[in-house]
């Protein structure tokens, strides 16, 4: 057994036991009391059962998530919130849950977007009319990319309730009144040819209610637009919506439990997708008490049989490529778990030694703080069905593709492209 997993065996035993043993103390102790002294002593005592009974049940989820990881199979998070995925939202109707918070919006007589919801982008000059000198609604610029979808009907993908600050405080900040639609990316045209591929930030202001009621599927695919590639990259520096998150956006208290609850009620997230992401966070808390390790726990150690694919060797779009197992990663990284600059972050963990298409090749972005064009001295890979899931960053919806470097690929080679959301 691996240490990280013998971790969490160890803190399910010595929280289980505890769970049932303290009320049973309680009770016991209680029983010759009375009065307020006497009631006082069981909530104490029920409430801290039920918080080490919530840590075991936290060490169960961790415990089955490992064991799907080392499967290579897709991770618990995934699949429960797969519902709230793009695919899933344009090829099926809502599901109850969806159908319960419009109820509950009727009922409110609330007017703000949820996710699933069918919308209209308002022709440029009804949104340039909402604009400030610079271009932006509340910091937030509308850019030139986002104009060829004016008119068009989209389906809203995720509200966007808070962002991450990357590249200045590295802290959560409110951002209200934005959403993403579904698929719709920005493909760098008008800004040197950045390959980021961010999703777009839509104001609800740019948007009205659309006619139907039912998506036509086919109207965006979703995919990314690679005719820019070819040009030649500008150094001068540009403002995009990433450039400017922060000036559209307000700090955030971290105890402000409403971010956590906002992504559950606007529909982000499924309610058992919100239960395993709770449940791990609380059981991750306990083990940073006892220090234990957390999840997604590894160990570094040898693996036998990977070839990965030799930095220069060149991938297109297309290729069916397999992550590395985290073990076989692990000694590409720095001790602050970076490649050549580039971080390997724990959302990543969750698709290791799963296949996956590449969907392009990432050799410039623009930096966030400075927005100067950054070439990228190692060239690095976006694949398809691959997004920050934003578990770990309290539900944030950004919705970004992780870079892949590619020591951390295995082309797979007579297999069919596929992303494995089985």
């Amino acid at each position: 057994m691996t240490s990280h997993r013998l971790s969490y065996m160890k803190t399910l035993a010595i929280t289980a036991i505890v769970g049932v043993g303290v009320p049973l103390i309680v009770h016991s102790v209680a029983s010759g009391k009375s009065g307020i002294v006497g009631r006082l002593i069981v909530m104490v005592g029920w409430s801290t059962g039920l918080l080490f009974a919530g840590v075991a049940m936290g060490a169960v989820t961790v415990l089955y998530r490992d064991h799907l990881r080392v499967k290579a199979r897709v991770d618990l998070y995934d699949a429960a919130n797969d519902h709230r995925s793009a695919k899933t939202l344009t090829a099926v109707r809502p599901d109850f849950g969806l159908r319960f918070r419009n109820v509950c919006r009727l009922v409110l007589r609330g007017r703000w977007l949820l996710v699933g919801d069918i919308v209209k982008i308002r022709p440029l000059d009804e949104i340039q009319a909402t604009l400030d000198r610079s271009g932006c609604l509340d910091g937030l610029p509308f850019m030139d990319e986002m104009a060829r979808f004016c008119g068009q009907e989209a389906l809203v993908f995720r509200r966007v309730d808070k962002i991450y600050d990357y590249g200045r405080s590295k802290r959560l900040r409110r951002l209200e009144r934005a959403v993403l639609l579904t698929g719709l990316r920005c493909d760098g045209s008008a800004h040197g040819g950045c390959q980021a591929a961010c999703y777009l930030l839509w104001k609800e202001a740019w948007l009205t209610a659309a006619t139907k009621d039912r998506f036509t599927r086919d109207r965006w695919s979703g995919t990314v637009s690679t005719a820019w590639r070819e040009g030649a990259a500008s150094t001068a520096p540009y403002t995009c919506q990433y450039t400017q998150l922060a000036t559209a956006s307000t700090p955030m208290a971290k105890w402000d439990i409403r971010q956590d609850f906002r992504p559950l009620v606007s529909g982000n997230v499924t309610v058992v997708a919100f239960c395993v992401a709770m449940l791990t966070r609380l059981f991750n808390a306990a083990q940073g008490l006892r220090g234990g390790t957390g999840h997604p726990g590894w160990e570094p150690r040898t693996t036998e049989g990977v070839q990965p694919i030799p930095i220069g060797q060149e991938l297109v779009r297309g290729d069916t490529v397999r992550v590395l197992t985290m073990e076989a990663i692990a000694p590409t990284l720095n001790e602050k778990g970076r490649h050549r600059g580039l971080w390997f972050d724990r959302d990543m963990i969750r698709h290791c030694d799963r296949r996956y298409a590449v969907l392009g090749r990432v050799d410039r972005i623009i930096d966030d703080v400075t927005g100067q064009m950054r070439s990228l001295k190692t060239p690095s890979f976006i694949l398809e069905g691959v997004e920050a899931s934003g578990e770990f960053l309290r539900f944030c919806a950004q919705h970004e593709y992780p870079l892949w470097r590619e020591v951390w690929l295995s082309r797979e080679l007579d297999q069919p492209t596929r992303s494995l959301r089985q």
